[in-house]
């Protein structure tokens, strides 16, 4: 169902929110009848939600409330507004496909489709076979019982019986004992292959400007949580009318990169005479795709600039306040004038990918929200190296695998084996809270319950003197408390309590 979207002051939407029902005057007149709108605050954003009873053509009447004093087109009825929990734009279907809200605009919420999981059932071979586990007192997981199956039917029973006993005792094997001390299990088993680790960055197929951060910086760099990687970069995955299409891609590649001013042009600056003069680059604008249309459209939107000149190749421009200062910071403000592209992205290639057998753009710089848009990308398995992005647009379970992924991708890179479950157990402590926190004093470590445990980590005298101020009491259910107050810890057969009962009389 098409709706109304606006950009509005929270001072206007306070005057709806008293004055409910009312009638609104705006300067524009929606297309379609709608009965639903969405009013914006930010740009980015949806926070209101409001109820349409009739859209009637401007004139002036009694009670009005005026969305601006000029250019009003049009009446809404407002029959209610409510605030609503925040909507990105980009869930929003626009005809006119902006990145941010500025004015009025039609667009279609995306509709996500519920359905019920359809209830997993057994095969009644695979039933048989749990039967037969559960009739000797072996736990076998669902997933094994399905690889029985086929064994159940090739092997004599007695042989199959001893199938079962040798699955049941690995599977014990594998099993944690109570008490164990995972956590740091997990920490040796990631900080000693850790010491091995190289510090270097990798280069994108010998392209110099194009490097990711591998090794232990980058490993630091994940259990840190950093809001921003020192080298963000994007795997992009084509959908199936593009991969393959070579100029398609390239075409794409263009797109993506985020092209200036000063990358097609250089920019003279006339002191004697007060201008400047952009003189376009003929083969940097051909190899950017970018023409002298795309350069004047991006200097419709610079401010305090009058056009003196322009020819083929020169754009010749005169200040409307003129002073050296204020041709200084035009100068530079040309310089990084964005003509087309996708913000934070300098630099993307394309290689064709041998697991693929097809194109995978690799881009320096990142902007996942955005390239998700962009027609020809595969929104399934487009990445960033950006966990903090990640966990913005596609939530934190993603965020979680995401660490993950890059922790072990970091490791194996290196020739360094870590069992999936250790690191699995550090994504999962970094985000259990629903946000991605460091492993740090400003988020695992420092949150800890227990005041010795943080003060033995870091800041010592502040945690301590801030725990005496407010009366913390330690429970010392811990291993560093434990040690520090010289008990035994609370782990293996010292989270044992044993009471002697005295024989009765």
């Amino acid at each position: 169902m098409i709706s109304l979207i606006w950009r509005d002051t929270k001072k206007n939407v306070e005057l709806i929110s008293k004055s409910v029902p009312c009638a609104y005057a705006i300067d524009y007149m929606p297309a379609d009848k709608i009965d639903t709108a969405y009013i914006s605050t930010d740009k980015q954003n949806v926070d209101y939600e409001v109820k349409i009873s009739e859209i009637l053509k401007y004139e002036p009447m009694d009670d009005l409330i005026f969305k601006r004093k000029t250019g009003l087109k049009a009446i809404l009825k407002i029959s209610s507004i409510r605030k609503i929990n925040r909507i990105p734009i980009s869930e929003f279907d626009m005809e006119e496909g902006f990145k941010e809200l500025t004015s009025f605009a039609m667009g279609e919420k995306y509709q996500v489709d519920y359905r019920e999981k359809e209830a997993f059932s057994l095969s009644p071979e695979a039933k048989e076979v749990l039967e037969d586990a559960e009739s000797k007192g072996y736990d076998i997981p669902v997933s094994l019982v399905n690889k029985l199956v086929k064994y159940k039917k090739s092997l004599p029973y007695n042989k199959y019986e001893k199938l079962l006993k040798r699955v049941d005792l690995e599977l014990k094997k594998r099993e944690i004992d109570p008490f164990e001390a995972v956590g740091i299990i997990a920490a040796q088993s990631i900080g000693e292959p850790g010491t091995q680790m190289t510090m270097r960055t990798f280069h994108f197929a010998g392209v110099v400007e194009m490097n990711v951060t591998l090794g232990l910086p980058r490993l630091i760099e994940i259990v840190d949580a950093r809001r921003i990687p020192s080298t963000p970069s994007m795997t992009i995955y084509l959908t199936e009318k593009y991969r393959k299409n070579e100029e398609k891609v390239r075409e794409l590649i263009k797109n993506l990169e985020n092209t200036t001013i000063i990358d097609v042009a250089d920019i003279i600056t006339d002191v004697g005479d007060m201008s400047l003069t952009i003189k376009i680059d003929r083969n940097k604008s051909r190899e950017r795709l970018v023409s002298m249309g795309d350069i004047l459209s991006a200097l419709e939107k610079r401010k305090g600039i009058i056009y003196n000149e322009i020819d083929e190749d020169s754009i010749s421009i005169k200040l409307q306040q003129e002073s050296f200062k204020m041709l200084y910071q035009v100068q530079e403000q040309l310089k990084s004038t964005p003509i087309k592209g996708v913000n934070k992205i300098s630099r993307a290639i394309a290689r064709i990918d041998a697991k693929e057998d097809a194109w995978v753009i690799y881009t320096q710089g990142s902007n996942l929200r955005e390239v998700l848009n962009i027609e020809g990308v595969d929104s399934n398995r487009t990445t960033t190296n950006d966990i903090i992005e990640i966990e913005n647009v596609f939530g934190i379970e993603a965020a979680r695998n995401a660490i993950y992924r890059e922790a072990e991708n970091t490791l194996s890179e290196q020739g360094l084996n870590v069992d999936k479950r250790h690191l699995m157990l550090v994504a999962d402590m970094m985000t259990f809270s629903g946000t991605v926190r460091a492993v740090g004093r400003q988020g695992i470590s420092g949150r800890k319950s227990s005041v010795l445990a943080r003060a033995a980590f870091e800041i010592t005298s502040k945690h301590l003197l801030k725990a005496g101020l407010l009366g913390e009491i330690d429970p010392l259910a811990g291993v560093a408390e434990n040690i520090i107050v010289g008990q035994p810890i609370t782990l293996g057969t010292g989270a044992i309590d044993l009471v002697y009962k005295g024989n009765k009389k």
